[in-house]
């Protein structure tokens, strides 16, 4: 390498002087060290290297080195020469001699994943589109007539470009599917993402990336590749995990598509509209009943304390409006703007501080030994702020935080079995008083539906205490 090459190093420490020396006196192919500038050594590895180099016309490039006597690369150069995609490194070129081969691509310019989620902190519904355009990836190495396995899907080989676009690099280890062979003959790959059969058990196809793609998804999702019960995710997405990630490749996705329509159905705006036609059959339905599907309604909404505490001629989006615009005005607050958002503890642990003013300590308090009813505190379960809210959830703090005693009264239980006691007792009041009117959704509730429960709950208690006077 020239001295003129030399001036062009981006890294100018002692360190990486040493290792230009080691370099130029390594032997790499005199044709590649004439033709590119060594920019930077990116990596490291027994038998490989990769650079960040520069070619004759200014443009950046990678460079992977691989020393003949350690790797075994045959047909690679092949596999990236025919991969043409907007998602993926364009193949340049490959030099070799009689000790090494090197393989030029593209270099994409970007944040690897890892990075982007410790810089960006992205939200779910961005974490999914991600994974939403890595799934187009994916099907286009899958859909081949010979179909590419990438084998190493990990966050340090997908890469997040300045338009917020994927792209997935780092071919070491991909292969060609070959449906006549039973097993790979040697195992690959970051070990916290590969499946069993990329320890050879069976030979890797199409459910090998979609294994380790789940588990980037996990990642994505909980900041571990590892599975945390202790977490807890949205259902959509806890389920599309699960199946991605069996031990068993026939339980899993057979298709990257599958998991890509399953991601897509698992967007909450997709559930919601999912849920809002649901919502239209039943108006229908109710409509062509006529008398009796209005006699059922007055049933649902009937309300002991007073009948007109909650609106009755109202569709369910509108509720959710019009329990959204009752709480702003009445607490002067915005809190629950982003209504189509999912609920979080953290949330409801705000509500109840800055709306109905109870002791933050309180309200965060928990018992670690384990969690229950307790006067010493106001949830019985410890979860954090970031775990979404069930139905059942803020049916209990609403009514808790207007009547303690009420929630803390079992005595019209049968017996002490299953979830807190006192949100089952809570239930029941809501579904008496008409309480839930309106919520119709079970799991992960969203900030609208959160605001419908308390201002039906403050409806309820309101209109109580004016009967009293």
């Amino acid at each position: 390498m020239s001295d003129k090459k030399n001036d062009n190093v981006i890294f100018n420490d002692p360190d990486f002087a040493d290792f230009l020396k080691g370099y130029e006196e390594t032997g790499y192919p005199g044709d590649f060290t004439e033709k590119y500038i060594l920019l930077e050594c990116l990596s490291e590895r027994t038998g490989t290297d990769t650079f960040l180099v520069q070619d004759p016309s200014g443009r950046l490039n990678i460079a992977k080195s691989y020393n003949k006597s350690t790797w075994s690369i045959s047909g690679r150069e092949d596999i990236l020469k025919n991969l043409v995609h907007p998602g993926l490194p364009g193949y340049v070129e490959t030099l070799e001699d009689d000790n090494k081969i090197v393989i030029i691509r593209e270099y994409i310019e970007g944040t690897a994943l890892d990075r982007y989620m410790v810089d960006q902190e992205p939200d779910q519904k961005e974490i999914v589109n991600l994974c939403i355009k890595l799934c187009d990836i994916i099907a286009f190495l899958h859909h081949r007539d010979q179909p590419v396995i990438h084998r190493d899907i990990k966050p340090q080989n997908v890469i997040v470009t300045p338009e917020k676009d994927i792209a997935l690099i780092d071919f070491d280890i991909a292969r060609i599917y070959h449906s006549d062979r039973d097993t790979d003959t040697v195992f690959f790959g970051t070990r916290a993402y590969a499946p069993p059969e990329q320890y050879g058990f069976a030979q890797t196809d199409a459910r090998t990336d979609i294994y380790s793609f789940g588990i980037l998804l996990r990642y994505l999702l909980t900041g571990s590749p590892r599975n945390n019960k202790n977490i807890r995710l949205y259902r959509p997405l806890e389920k599309i995990i699960k199946k991605c990630t069996a031990f068993d490749p026939k339980e899993r996705y057979t298709d990257i598509d599958q998991v890509k329509k399953a991601l897509q159905k698992a967007n909450p705006r997709s559930q919601r509209i999912h849920m809002a036609g649901c919502f239209i059959c039943g108006l229908l339905i109710a409509a062509m009943v006529g008398f009796g599907g209005y006699r059922a309604y007055k049933v649902v909404t009937y309300d002991p304390f007073n009948a007109d505490a909650i609106p009755k001629v109202l569709n369910d989006q509108e509720r959710i409006t019009d329990a959204v615009d009752y709480l702003n005005g009445k607490y002067n607050t915005d809190l629950f703007d982003s209504a189509d958002e999912l609920a979080t503890v953290g949330l409801l642990r705000t509500v109840l501080i800055n709306l109905y003013g109870l002791d933050r300590d309180y309200v965060y308090a928990i018992n670690n030994d384990m969690p229950h009813e307790s006067p010493d505190f106001f949830l019985p379960w410890g979860w954090d702020d970031d775990q979404f809210l069930d139905r059942e959830n803020v049916v209990y703090a609403a009514i808790k935080v207007h009547d303690p005693e009420l929630v803390a009264d079992w005595s019209s239980l049968k017996d002490d079995n299953g979830y807190y006691p006192g949100c089952r007792v809570a239930e029941a009041f809501a579904q008496k008083c008409g309480i839930m009117t309106g919520a119709n959704r079970p799991k992960d509730i969203t900030v609208g539906e959160l605001a419908l429960i308390f201002a039906n709950t403050d409806r309820v208690f309101d209109a109580a205490d004016q009967t009293k006077k």
